[in-house]
């Protein structure tokens, strides 16, 4: 089943609002009620509004960082709209796929200003995080979550214990939650102010006054293939695991405001590979798990194996293999520069095929999986998948290289190698000996694979008050965010749902010192 409003053309192009990326974002204005308001675009008194709501803090996405920066805002006194893309059915956005890892010992002063962030973080910002972290793991089990390990630091129940706990606990405080309706645009007045959003609500442009500010919290850009190009891998083809509607909305919002863009060239968080024909079909990433019986190689468009097939990639900062790239200037100029594994796949025998489900069916964090009506489960004998496709068979391995269109005496070789390897307990990429199986009898089967994605870190760059920043470091009047769309402090690991909430606090902690743009 594919997800709704979400086309396969979507899915592979990019966004369903950014898909023009950073160089387009203005188009994200060309057609809003915003243009209406005065004949030189976005600067505008606020007189000439239709408001169709107003609060003293607009915040822009239900994840962790904006349901817990609405319920302080709102125990604080502070009349608060939020206003979330998704369905409420599947709202949240990666904060419903979060493994609920609240570990209170990992982030401490000298990893966020040091390892994690190449001595650049600033320590006003760190000295904030850090003690902020302890309190938001204290908020969630006071407001109804349950430690699963307590030595390990996860929550019973993932994130969708986490989403829930959050916004039953929002919700308290009659925060306004507005689901399905997309904010596409920031409103400043004269003088540089941003007092407003302009929002689509069944079909329809809609405008909110921010009073006192906006805080931007919508998350992560994974599903916008221009981004994920033009900040992180251009030319790849990356599947996103977690929620689909995560398109950088936000991050091009405050770049046409001129927010500086920064942090984000190592944001990239990977996983297990998926399935690229299922995730192309469904439209989130389906993936591709290891069967109980490990006699697999993955090789990739000349039919040769280029990693251990047993990598731990999850969280990996490492320069992966199958992001390989060679390309001397020589061979830019013969256009032979390429991505040594651009084209990925699993082989395996029949052995592998009947022991059990080389799919997805034993995850548990991934979108497919937590919201089963938008995603697919891996069938347990993997029959379906042969029916529909997207596992390839033949009987010996020269039929299925012609299958995969890769040369069939390399695959054959390839093979003949890998087995020989099993034979003497020594593997070319150092593989574990105890997953060294070779291939047996066919038949065999194949499966193209594709990089997934569980998060983007980084972008819109904030101060140690949350206040989002322009390209001369100034920060944007009214203008704050958190949560996966930004950060001041990290470059190579995520802050992750601690931080992300601490980001959110440190903003509305600053919104509260403003008074209204509009009593002025």
């Amino acid at each position: 089943m594919a997800i709704q409003n979400l086309s396969r053309r979507n899915f592979l192009q990019g966004a369903v609002l950014a898909g023009a990326g950073l160089t387009g974002a203005g188009v994200l204005a060309a057609c809003s009620q915003a243009e209406t308001a005065t004949d030189e675009g976005l600067a505008t008194t606020g007189d000439e509004y239709t408001w169709e709501g107003e609060a003293d803090l607009v915040i822009l996405g239900s994840g962790c960082a904006g349901m817990y920066g609405a319920y302080h805002a709102a125990d604080a006194g502070l009349s608060v709209i939020l206003l979330e893309k998704q369905p409420e059915e599947t709202a949240g956005g990666d904060t419903r796929c979060m493994g609920g890892y609240m570990n209170r010992k990992n982030m401490t002063m000298d990893l966020l200003m040091n390892s994690y962030s190449f001595g650049d973080c600033d320590e006003e910002w760190a000295q904030k995080i850090v003690d902020g972290s302890l309190d938001t793991v204290d908020f969630l089990l006071e407001h109804g979550c349950e430690w699963e390990t307590v030595e390990d630091g996860f929550l019973k129940g993932n994130g969708p214990a986490v989403y829930e706990c959050l916004r039953d606990a929002m919700l308290t405080k009659n925060v306004d939650v507005r689901y399905e309706t997309p904010a596409t645009e920031l409103i400043q007045n004269d003088t540089g102010e941003v007092i407003g959003v302009v929002a689509t609500s069944n079909g329809q442009p809609v405008n909110f006054k921010a009073k006192r500010a906006v805080l931007v919290a919508t998350g992560a850009y994974t599903c916008n293939k221009q981004l994920m190009w033009d900040l992180n891998l251009p030319g790849i083809d990356t599947y996103s695991i977690s929620s689909p509607y995560l398109t950088g909305d936000g991050l091009l919002m405050a770049a046409n405001l001129g927010a500086r863009i920064g942090k984000v060239s190592k944001g990239v968080e990977f996983d297990a590979f998926v399935s690229k024909a299922a995730s192309e079909e469904i439209g989130t990433g389906i993936e591709m798990l290891k069967p109980p019986t490990p006699s697999l190689i993955y090789v990739n468009g000349e039919a040769k194996r280029f990693q251990d097939e047993y990598l731990n990639m999850q969280h990996s900062k490492t320069t992966l293999p199958c992001t390989y790239f060679t390309g001397s200037m020589a061979e830019y100029r013969q256009s032979a520069a390429h991505y040594d594994n651009g084209i990925m796949w699993e082989v395996f025998d029949q052995a592998a095929f009947d022991s059990g489900s080389v799919g997805n069916t034993t995850s548990n964090m991934t979108w497919a999986n937590v919201i089963p009506s938008d995603g697919y489960i891996w069938s347990e004998d993997n029959k379906a998948e042969l029916e529909n496709g997207w596992i390839l068979q033949a009987d010996t391995l020269e039929e299925l290289a012609g299958k995969m269109g890769v040369d069939p005496t390399a695959l054959v070789e390839t093979v003949t190698a890998y087995n020989a390897g099993c034979e003497a307990g020594e593997d070319a990429f150092g593989r574990n000996p105890e997953m060294l199986v070779a291939l047996g009898e066919g038949p065999y089967y194949a499966v193209q694979l594709g990089i997934s994605v569980l998060y983007t870190i980084g972008g819109l760059m904030t101060d140690a008050n949350g206040r989002t920043l322009d390209w001369t470091n100034n920060p944007i009047p009214r203008l704050y965010s958190a949560g996966n769309v930004g950060t001041v402090g990290s470059y190579l690991a995520a802050i992750a749902a601690r931080g992300n909430m601490t980001q959110a606090l440190i903003a509305v902690e600053d919104i509260q010192t403003l008074g209204a743009w509009d009593e002025a």
